[in-house]
């Protein structure tokens, strides 16, 4: 029983001597494989073989702990990356001459498993050994010369990575694979954030731009917030997760984010027009109309701001039952809303915009100025006999003097678009109403012979 005891116990720092020497084997192998890639014969067995040590020493209690292990199997892994990288090359020569071309198809198309671990050792080390990346850190931002020559070694394959991992990241977008393009874009500018302590603003941007190209609904959330809380936002990825909330079905959190990108950004208008579209689609009109002022005054020349305005101050003049549609009762404030619609409806025609907009300015200014004076006509005819005498003629004149405002507007209208029958017919039935039966008869010839 003695011997079982005494054997037993001296045969445990062996074993543990054992695993660690599993460790040396990586060390040695890929000594041995780097100095044949130096010679420019690399030698694969050596490769295979440190990868298998240090495999062992990584399924070990003792050694798969250790910062160094991990730098070992980060090291052996990407050097099986660049050997699969080398072959893809050498697949290319033949068919792709130039060689920037080359390098860009190769990164595009190589598998990317072993640069995968490699780069999933980096972040093991961060979090089993940060004092050990600390000394990398420093190697690399203060000079390698404070490192000793495996350190400079692992810290020279954790700068290769992170331009490799640019590399492959454009070569993804290059070869259109963009969900995998935003994943290194992303990988890309984490290594630079730290390795180096930068923030990495245009990779972590291109992250969020592939992963709207491959229009995959999580990374565009995942890449753009992470930019959001790493405080290297632009309005880009507040109005980025407003989109794909909204493509979720999600308005409350999609407004939130909407409403937080305002706040960090209260002069971009692509936030603030986005905002005001959701005003308007909720029926909050005065916070549309406050928008739309900003917006004004930031860009005095963009006619739609005033032809929107208009609009809503002219729906706001004439309110309408949601249901039936229906007039409902003019506001107190009507004349103050009419002008405000004549206003920015004139504002807008001043201007001068593009066809669609201006017609659509023209239009609404003259259907604003009929529909009032139709308004006016009816509350005529519904007068008493009594009140019409005091005050028929006059409201019959007013809705004369409204319907001929329409007209000349209606008519620039038709002159933008020749073939609209909408404007056509309104034209018809105001020439008539005006007493003018020859345009009248003109206009409906007009309309015969419209497409």
């Amino acid at each position: 029983m003695k011997k079982v005891a005494i054997l037993s116990l001296a045969l445990l720092p062996i074993f543990g001597l054992a695993q660690k020497s599993k460790v040396q084997t990586a060390w040695r192998s890929l000594n041995d494989y780097e100095a044949t890639v130096k010679d420019g014969k690399p030698d694969v067995v050596y490769l295979t073989k440190a990868k298998e040590a240090i495999d062992l020493a990584l399924a070990n209690e003792e050694t798969k702990n250790q910062g160094k292990t991990h730098a070992y199997k980060a090291r052996i892994s990407y050097a099986q990356y660049q050997y699969s990288l080398a072959q893809e090359l050498k697949k290319l020569e033949a068919t792709t001459p130039d060689k920037n071309e080359r390098a860009m198809l190769a990164y595009g198309n190589a598998p990317l498993a072993d640069f995968e671990q490699a780069n999933d050792e980096l972040s093991k080390i961060q979090e089993l050994d940060p004092k050990f990346m600390e000394t990398i850190k420093e190697g690399l931002t203060k000079g390698t010369s404070m490192l000793g020559e495996d350190d400079l070694k692992f810290a020279m394959v954790a700068q290769q990575m992170k331009m490799e991992s640019g590399n492959i990241a454009s070569g993804k977008y290059k070869a259109k694979k963009y969900d995998e393009a935003a994943d290194y874009f992303y990988k890309t500018g984490f290594m630079n954030t730290m390795l180096y302590k930068v923030k990495d603003t245009s990779n972590f941007y291109n992250a969020c731009v592939s992963a709207a190209k491959a229009k995959n609904n999580t990374k565009i959330i995942e890449y753009n917030k992470k930019m959001i809380d790493g405080k290297i936002a632009s309005p880009y990825n507040y109005e980025s997760l407003f989109n794909a909330h909204i493509a979720k079905g999600d308005s409350t959190t999609a407004l939130e984010y909407l409403r937080k990108g305002r706040v960090a950004f209260p002069n971009d208008m692509g936030l603030l027009n986005n905002e005001t579209n959701q005003f308007l689609a909720k029926g909050k009109q005065q916070e549309a109309l406050t928008n739309l002022k900003t917006a004004s005054e930031k860009d005095p020349n963009n006619a739609l701001f005033y032809l929107v305005s208009g609009n809503i101050y002219d729906n706001m003049a004439n309110p309408k039952d949601k249901t039936t549609g229906k007039d409902l009762d003019k506001p107190a404030n009507f004349d103050e809303m009419f002008k405000n619609a004549e206003d920015n409806y004139s504002k807008a025609v001043a201007l001068k915009p593009a066809n669609d907009l201006l017609y659509n300015s023209l239009y609404n200014l003259g259907a604003m100025y009929n529909n009032y004076g139709g308004y006016l006509q009816t509350k005529a005819s519904n007068l008493t006999i009594a009140e019409a005498a005091k005050k028929g003629k006059e409201m019959e004149a007013k809705s004369q003097e409204f319907y001929k405002k329409a007209i000349p507007h209606l008519e620039q209208a038709l002159s933008v678009k020749p073939d609209d029958k909408a404007t056509m017919g309104a034209l018809r039935k105001l020439y008539l109403l005006t007493g003018n039966e020859a345009k009248g008869k003109e206009m409906n010839e007009k309309m015969k012979t419209a497409k």
